[in-house]
C-alpha cells in the first residue's frame, strides 16, 4: 500500500504502473501463441491503455484553479520532462518523420537537427521567464509583458493557429493509428481518439494530462524501443543500438563511396540496392544545399520553441531552475527515442 502524498510517491507509484504494462505485454504474448487473433490484441491494447489514463484523469479530477491550469506548479522536473517528451512524441514522431527518413533519406535529419536546437532555445530563452512570470498561460504572459489587450489578443490568434494545425495533423495520425490497431474504418478511429483525449484531459485539466503523459510516455518508449532492441541484436548491429551510431555513419560513407551517392545520376541509382535507393534518391532531391537544410533546421527550432503545448510545460515547475532542469531531462527522454 502506497502512504504519504502522491508527489512523494511518483517513482513507486509509475515503477509499479511500468510492471503492470509489463506483465501485460507479456500476457498478451502468451495469449498470441494461444491463438489470439492480430485484431483482438489490438483492441486489448488501446482498451487497455485508454482504461488507465482515463482512470488517471478521473483521480486527478480538480476545481483549483492552478491546479487545473498549470498542475499547481509542482511537478518535478524529471516527471515534467516525461510528460514533455510525451508530448513531442506524438504523430509526427512515430508516423511522419520515421516514414520521412525511411522513404525520403538524410534531407529529413533536418527536422532532428531543428526539434533538439528547439529545446535549447527554450532553455535559455522562454522557459525560465515563463516561470519567473508566475502566470497560467502565453497570453498572460504576452499581454503583461507588451502592455494592453491588442498584444494579448494576438498572442492568442498566433496561439490559436498554431494549435489548429497542429491538433488536426495529431487527429488525423491518432485516428490513421487507431484505424489500424483496431482495424475499423478511419473516420470512426478519429472519434476514438478525440473521446479518449477528452476522458483523459477535461476533469483534472493540466494536472490529469502531466500524469497521463508520464504513463503515456513509460507506453511508447517500451512499444518503441523493444522492437528496436531485438531488431538490431537479430541484425548484428548490438542489443543497444544508440551506442552503434558512430559505426553505422562511418559504414554509410563506405557505402556512398561504393555506390557513387555523390553523382546522383539515373545510371547511378538504377545501381543501388532497393534498400537504399530510397536514400540515394532523396538526397538529390531533398535539402540538396548546406543552406536548404539549414534554413529548415532554424525554421523547426523556432517553430518548436513557440508550440503552445512545449511552453506550457513550463509552467507547471516548482520554480525558474526546475524549468531549465526539466528541459534538460526532456532532451534526454526524446534522445531514448531519436
Amino acid at each position: 500500500m502506497i502512504k504519504g502524498k502522491f508527489i512523494d510517491n511518483l517513482p513507486k507509484v509509475y515503477g509499479i504502473y511500468t510492471g503492470g504494462f509489463i506483465g501485460f505485454i507479456i500476457l498478451m504474448a502468451i495469449g498470441e501463441q494461444m491463438g489470439m487473433t492480430a485484431k483482438a490484441i489490438g483492441v486489448a491494447f488501446v482498451a487497455f491503455t485508454i482504461f488507465i489514463y482515463a482512470l488517471i484523469g478521473y483521480l486527478s479530477r480538480t476545481a483549483q484553479a492552478d491546479a487545473y491550469y498549470v498542475a499547481g506548479r509542482q511537478v518535478p522536473t524529471v516527471f515534467n520532462g516525461m510528460a514533455t517528451a510525451a508530448d513531442w512524441m506524438s504523430g509526427a514522431s512515430f508516423v511522419a518523420m520515421a516514414g520521412g527518413i525511411y522513404f525520403k533519406g538524410y534531407g529529413y535529419m533536418a527536422l532532428l537537427v531543428g526539434w533538439t536546437g528547439g529545446y535549447i532555445l527554450v532553455a535559455t530563452l522562454l522557459a525560465p521567464y515563463l516561470r519567473k512570470f508566475g502566470c497560467y498561460t502565453v497570453p498572460d504572459f504576452v499581454g503583461t509583458r507588451y502592455g494592453g489587450n491588442l498584444a494579448r489578443l494576438c498572442a492568442v490568434i498566433v496561439l490559436t493557429v498554431a494549435s489548429f494545425t497542429y491538433v488536426t495533423a495529431q487527429i488525423n495520425a491518432t485516428g490513421t493509428i487507431a484505424s489500424v490497431a483496431l482495424d475499423i474504418d478511419f473516420k470512426y478511429a478519429v472519434y476514438i481518439g478525440l473521446i479518449s483525449i477528452l476522458l483523459c484531459s477535461m476533469l483534472g485539466g493540466m494536472r490529469a494530462v502531466t500524469w497521463t503523459q508520464v504513463a503515456q510516455y513509460i507506453v511508447l518508449i517500451i512499444a518503441y524501443l523493444l522492437p528496436i532492441f531485438w531488431i538490431s541484436n537479430k541484425m548484428g548491429a548490438g542489443f543497444f543500438p544508440h551506442f552503434m551510431l558512430a559505426d553505422e555513419v562511418a559504414r554509410i560513407g563506405e557505402l556512398e563511396q561504393q555506390f557513387g551517392f555523390v553523382k546522383n545520376s539515373a545510371a547511378d541509382l538504377a545501381t543501388v540496392p532497393k534498400g537504399l535507393a530510397g536514400i540515394t534518391k532523396a538526397h538529390s532531391a531533398v535539402n540538396a544545399t548546406p543552406w536548404a537544410f539549414i534554413s529548415l533546421a532554424l525554421a523547426m527550432m523556432m517553430g518548436t520553441a513557440s508550440l503552445p503545448h512545449v511552453m506550457m510545460r513550463y509552467f507547471t515547475t516548482p520554480s525558474v531552475k526546475a524549468a531549465r532542469k526539466s528541459v534538460g531531462w526532456s532532451l534526454f527522454f526524446i534522445f531514448l527515442l531519436y
